[in-house]
């Protein structure tokens, strides 16, 4: 959970930040590629964040065709033009990542055993649809593609339906499937089972 503890120290003086290259570590601190020597209690090795698919042969990152807002997937998981590759956790970003990962790798676990219908040709219509509405309301940004967040209910459900788990996790009490906030314990039972 993310606090402004940091923040608001660095603010009264109570802690200061180097942004830049360690090039190695003293018995004081650190000293920088540029030579600078910084000592420290603390290091925090920050690398930032940037997908790169460099892992993968060119022809393979021919057929994904990541786009400017990212990379598009049936069910945020596999891609119809290389059906025995799947993403787990990274073209995906919800509000209980946790949660989402683990039934997102039990729905690809059930895919890949032919458990959930797969027709290729509506998925590609279905990614297509998804890339096309997220176009006309979201922010153009490099995780466009990945952003389920507030949807993360909608999606869940999808991946539940497929699998033939009842979607609905609250039982008969439709208001508090409507209205109230969805937690990992409503999942609770579902892997390993479905």
């Amino acid at each position: 959970v993310l606090t402004y503890d940091l923040r608001d120290k660095v603010r009264v003086g109570d802690v200061d930040w180097h942004v830049g290259a360690i090039d190695h570590f003293t018995q004081k601190g650190v000293t920088t590629r540029g030579g600078e020597e910084i000592d420290a209690d603390v290091v925090i090795y920050g690398t930032g964040f940037s997908k790169n698919y460099d892992l993968f042969d060119d022809a393979t990152k021919q057929k994904l065709n990541v786009e400017s807002d990212g990379l598009y997937l049936y069910r945020n998981t596999v891609h119809t033009a290389i059906p025995n590759l799947a993403f787990v956790g990274s073209e995906l970003a919800t509000i209980m990542n946790i949660t989402t990962y683990g039934l997102q790798a039990w729905w690809l676990a059930k895919l890949w055993a032919g458990e959930v219908p797969y027709d290729r040709k509506e998925a590609e219509e279905e990614v297509a649809q998804i890339k096309a509405w997220k176009r006309t309301w979201m922010p153009d940004t490099p995780a466009r593609a990945s952003l389920i967040l507030l949807h993360q209910t909608h999606f869940h459900d999808r991946l539940l339906k497929d699998m033939g788990v009842a979607h609905r996790r609250r039982g008969a009490n439709v208001l508090a499937e409507l209205f109230t906030a969805q937690v990992s314990q409503h999942y609770d039972g579902i892997i390993g089972k479905a």
